[in-house]
């Protein structure tokens, strides 16, 4: 199985750290893998048969894609709601904003079981807290999801500050984005490491800052 390499990271002269949750801090795609399977099965219970569950997945995924185009760059368009909004209004679904609202909490309940931090982050953050270097979460979607994740992967209390797209307005790579994170680590950006799965948003992003970038890899079977 495809595995989260953290990177070794030496934190001399390090005064302040921002990093990435999303495939940063655990693996994002085991639990949106299993949780996708769950909203299918919920799917085809909650409609009985009436409807095609393995299409309303790739229905489910090919919106996501059109709304993250149509709504970049705020945060609203990382919205799984309005993409279920969407396929049930296609559907005409009666009130169907409140059956997406359901659909949306069902994933993110069970998107949360699913999720493992990585161990190798846990001990990284650790080090960061037992050397009082404050850590800012600088991450795209909704604020109340990502301190959910935090919550849910027991890393809130290493985890000092939190800046999402919502927030700045802007996904990562904006320079507002990370702006923002500095500006409540009170840092200067030499300074200043990022650490992300992401090339173009997390480490370029960085360095166009003046911030080091840390390459978080995925390592395959």
């Amino acid at each position: 199985m495809p595995r989260l390499i953290f990177p070794k990271i030496d934190l001399t002269n390090v005064q302040a750290v921002i990093t990435d949750i999303d495939s940063t801090l655990y693996f994002f795609d085991p639990a949106h893998e299993k949780t996708l399977e769950e909203c299918r099965d919920f799917f085809e219970k909650d409609f009985q048969g009436q409807f095609d569950a393995d299409q309303f997945i790739k229905d489910y995924l090919e919106e996501r894609e059109k709304l993250a185009k149509r709504l970049a760059p705020q945060g609203a368009c990382r919205s799984r709601l309005f993409a279920m909004q969407v396929i049930f209004e296609r559907m005409n679904v009666k009130q169907s904003y409140v059956k997406a609202m359901e659909y949306e909490q069902f994933y993110w309940q069970h998107f949360m079981t699913h999720m493992k931090r990585d161990e190798d982050a846990f001990r990284f953050l650790e080090a960061c807290k037992a050397k009082n270097i404050p850590v800012c979460a600088l991450t795209d979607m909704q604020s109340h999801f990502q301190i959910q994740k935090l919550q849910a992967l027991k890393l809130e209390n290493l985890i000092d500050y939190l800046v999402t797209s919502e927030e700045a307005g802007a996904e990562k790579p904006a320079k507002v984005a990370f702006q923002r994170a500095l500006d409540k680590l009170g840092k200067d950006p030499q300074h200043v490491i990022m650490i992300g799965d992401n090339y173009e948003k997390d480490i370029v992003g960085a360095e166009k800052m003046g911030i080091k970038g840390y390459t978080v890899l995925i390592e395959q079977d």
